[in-house]
């Protein structure tokens, strides 16, 4: 089987977030199971495309987010291979458009809310009323050309069979993926020395918050838990950027127990994974957006760590709290600071939490049974017919 990736981001240009990790991953997955695989990505870095987003600049700016959905579009149709493919996997509504005019089955998989999610970067409520009709529209026509829609949490599932009228047999929720070989379980002595190699010394209680510096990641609340944990050996690294990071950072200001670490490159993540005590994930609502399966917390999970998740979207679909992680109450720090002191306490509770996490995760997200979940969707979207 010859199956043609596509998607609107470059996970080789770029790696800051779960989407580009899952390209990576599920490529690797599906090459392992011998599918044949091509990739056509959107090309940010290229020449033309940095002289179109300056003239996108002489535009007015109501006219902007009409115009650069179009171009990306445009981007890929123009690049689409001419080698023979049995099946399209599309992985957001505008490489799924850009793909329309070939006669391949389509598949979708959706990391979120396209239209909802793009506004949540405009400042100006006015140009976001104006704005997310447009983009809704964009969405509606990439769902239309879909043979099978995959989504990475059940919230997700249900938005497009309600917003959309999308059918529910040609719908499934499929989670994320991870490398649980890169993220794994250390040793306590393995443990101490990467706490000395990053900084930090060996009775110290670190927290690790690998998020983006973006409102619906909702850091703020857990750096607000600090002022709730008194424990003068716990430490906390926000390893991200974004633009929330000045009220952040003026937020943290006061507490030297608080570290900022900026923008670690995946590849280059796994030991703080590995050196950390606890994996914080305080996702918030936001804009109507919750968190799907965020990658993040997988990851933690993998490491055999105790993850603290808020208690929404796709988090509390995979985390049981007290059994392979820990939920607390979204923009609430004393609860966050409630859950790190009793891991802080329980030291054995959260041995044990840690290697059902990593147990969950080997069985339900390897990114090679993950793959081969996805392959059985071609099979069934192409017939019983074509062969891997």
């Amino acid at each position: 089987m010859h199956v043609l990736l596509t998607s609107t981001d470059n996970p080789y240009t770029t790696q800051l977030g779960g989407k580009h990790v899952h390209l990576i991953l599920l490529e690797r997955g599906l090459k392992t199971l011998n599918l044949q695989v091509t990739t056509l990505y959107y090309n940010k870095k290229s020449p033309k495309e940095f002289i179109k987003k300056a003239t996108l600049f002489l535009f007015p700016k109501k006219y902007r987010y009409n115009l650069k959905p179009k171009w990306i579009i445009d981007y890929l149709e123009r690049r689409i291979p001419r080698n023979k493919f049995n099946i399209v996997h599309a992985h957001d509504v505008l490489s799924i458009l850009a793909v329309a005019k070939t006669f391949q089955k389509k598949v979708l998989t959706l990391h979120g809310y396209f239209a909802r999610e793009n506004v949540e970067f405009i400042k100006s409520e006015k140009d976001r009323k104006a704005v997310y009709p447009f983009l809704l529209q964009f969405e509606r026509e990439g769902l239309k050309n879909a043979d099978y829609i995959i989504t990475v949490d059940q919230r997700l599932k249900e938005y497009v069979i309600s917003e959309f009228k999308y059918p529910a047999n040609k719908t499934s929720v499929m989670y994320n993926a991870t490398d649980t070989n890169r993220f794994r379980p250390t040793s306590e002595e393995e443990q101490r020395k990467l706490k000395k190699t990053l900084g930090f010394s060996t009775d110290h209680f670190v927290m690790l918050v690998p998020r983006r510096l973006i409102e619906k990641n909702g850091v703020i609340y857990a750096v607000r838990s600090m002022k709730h944990v008194k424990n003068e050996n716990a430490k906390m690294i926000i390893a991200g950027d974004g633009p929330e990071r000045e009220e952040i950072v003026k937020e943290a200001k006061k507490d030297s127990r608080i570290h900022f670490a900026g923008t670690i490159p995946h590849d280059k993540i796994g030991p703080y994974y590995m050196m950390a005590d606890v994996i914080l994930i305080p996702s918030i609502t936001s804009h109507g957006i919750q968190e799907a399966s965020s990658l993040a917390m997988l990851e933690g999970m993998a490491s055999g760590k105790v993850v603290i998740c808020s208690d929404i979207g796709g988090m509390h679909e995979i985390v049981q709290g007290m059994k392979n992680g820990m939920l607390v109450e979204e923009r609430n720090p004393v609860d966050i600071a409630n859950a790190i002191r009793t891991v802080i306490e329980n030291r054995g509770l959260s041995a044990e939490i840690g290697n059902r996490a990593r147990k969950y995760v080997l069985q339900n997200h390897s990114f090679v049974a993950h793959a081969g979940k996805v392959v059985q969707i071609y099979r069934s979207v192409l017939g019983e017919g074509v062969n891997a």
